[in-house]
């Protein structure tokens, strides 16, 4: 059976996912907790907005006739890691990269659950108030990515520990900061993109056998999207 985000033992291979840490009270995509925050400093992209800063369920096929569909995994996650600065390097999930003071936050989670090849799409986005510094949050990511390229131990509720092993930071857009990790003595990578222009962070996690989602085009859709929400402000 394949161990991934969490040994939690499913009728398909167990599901590598870590999710947020409830954190307000309205209820958003795939029942992430959203924030109720005060209208304030706003930023140019709101909160509303944020359902755009996902994939819609079942757009996206990488088995013919067998498209990814959005599924509630708050139920499999790793609640801790060692070091603990790491894990939001190595898992979805309680976003510890992400600054605590967002206006809005939409998840979704998407699998095809297709044996022994399942592919895996989890995404979060959020939005800030418009003091937010995209290129210093930015750096702090690529810093923490950097600290930690080591064999990280991550557990779930069962206190069973998995190795994961980050790879190092990817060039490429200023706007991102990719890497990906590897499970110890199983062939599973997760492809990790973090986003942050404006007042928004938009997190792509693509996880496969073979790398066959194609993580790279879809945050580069994803960063398009937010300037299109950009350019529509003005």
């Amino acid at each position: 059976m394949r161990v991934k985000f969490a040994d939690m033992r499913w009728s398909v291979p167990l599901v590598f996912v870590l999710l947020l840490a409830p954190t307000g009270c309205q209820q958003g995509v795939d029942g992430e907790a959203t924030a109720e925050r005060g209208a304030g400093s706003a930023g140019p992209i709101q909160p509303a907005q944020l359902d755009q800063l996902l994939t819609p369920a079942l757009s996206l096929t990488v088995t013919p006739g067998k498209p990814l569909f959005e599924t509630d995994m708050q139920s499999v996650l790793w609640i801790g890691a060692d070091p603990a600065e790491c894990q939001g390097v190595v898992g979805y999930g309680r976003h510890p990269l992400f600054p605590t003071n967002y206006t809005g936050r939409e998840a979704r989670t998407q699998t095809d659950n297709q044996y022994p090849n399942q592919h895996q799409l989890l995404e979060v986005s959020a939005t800030y108030p418009g003091d937010f510094q995209a290129t210093k949050f930015l750096d702090s990511v690529r810093t923490t990515v950097s600290s930690c390229q080591r064999s990280v131990a991550a557990w779930g509720d069962d206190q069973k520990r998995n190795l994961v092993t980050p790879g190092p930071v990817t060039p490429g857009s200023p706007d991102m900061v990719r890497w990906s990790t590897n499970l110890a003595g199983d062939q599973w990578v997760c492809d990790f993109t973090v986003i942050a222009k404006a007042n928004v962070i938009s997190q792509l996690v693509t996880c496969s056998p073979d790398r066959s989602i194609d993580n790279e085009a879809l945050s580069n859709q994803r960063l398009q999207k937010i300037d299109e929400l950009l350019n529509s402000k003005v």
